[in-house]
């Protein structure tokens, strides 16, 4: 099972954006537990970042915007981090995800 992805990075005037795409790991799919430690994990970072599924978009550090995407077992997901700390933000996404597949 893939987790991560191609990761890409360009710079937009003085901020970074990194992307990547993760397919859900969890059997349970992006549940409230799940969703509540990404947000905790996310909120460490300055970086704005918003998850993607299909045509849904939600701010990565709101609870509610996230259960919205209703992401099910091995669906896909885009992460976008913009931000000065833009690669550790993506770095640590891609940690976190690699630990729920366990």
């Amino acid at each position: 099972m893939v987790v991560g992805g191609v990761v890409k990075m360009e710079k937009v005037s003085e901020l970074f954006v990194q992307t990547i795409e993760i397919t859900m790991p969890t059997q349970l799919g992006f549940h409230l537990r799940v969703i509540a430690r990404f947000v905790r994990c996310v909120r460490r970072f300055r970086s704005v970042i918003r998850v993607r599924k299909g045509k849904v978009t939600a701010d990565g550090k709101n609870v509610l915007g996230l259960l919205l995407l209703a992401a099910a077992w091995k669906s896909k997901i885009h992460i976008e981090a913009e931000g000065e700390d833009a690669e550790q933000a993506i770095a640590s996404i891609q940690d976190f995800f690699q630990m729920e597949k366990t």
